[in-house]
């Protein structure tokens, strides 16, 4: 009986194949990463792209609500109102220059009962981005 009828185990299954197939296409993701394949993109994320006004500042109420429901000062300093910063183009360049808190005079989403508290956390409404 050297060579039997019954095969089991000869063939790959399914299972192996789709495993070989994901190992091939990640070795190529991480020899392409090695090798600077993925030197563009790289260089999309890194750029800072300021963020509309409308937009931050819908962000800035939603967030306004949430640490007013926050219980005691600690929390209400914590929250990501207070530790958020929005990117702004203020010399309209298309790059962000400045980061700006959600009560600064750029944004001027006031949060009474929390805004208070942030300033004092935080006396610097905005940052300039080198």
């Amino acid at each position: 009986m050297l060579f039997p009828k019954d095969k089991k185990g000869a063939e790959l299954s399914m299972n192996v194949i789709v495993i070989v197939i994901i190992l091939v296409i990640v070795l190529v993701v991480m020899v392409s990463f090695f090798y600077g394949g993925f030197g563009p993109l790289t260089d999309r994320i890194r750029q800072v792209g300021p963020d509309t006004k409308d937009v931050a500042v819908a962000d800035c109420k939603s967030k306004c609500q949430l640490a007013q429901g926050a219980e005691g000062d600690n929390a209400k300093e914590k929250s990501s109102y207070c530790r958020k910063l929005v990117n702004v183009d203020s010399d309209a360049d298309g790059t962000a220059d400045q980061k700006h808190r959600c009560w600064s005079n750029e944004i001027g989403e006031q949060c009474p009962g929390v805004t208070s508290i942030c300033e004092r956390k935080y006396p610097d409404a905005f940052d300039t981005i080198e």
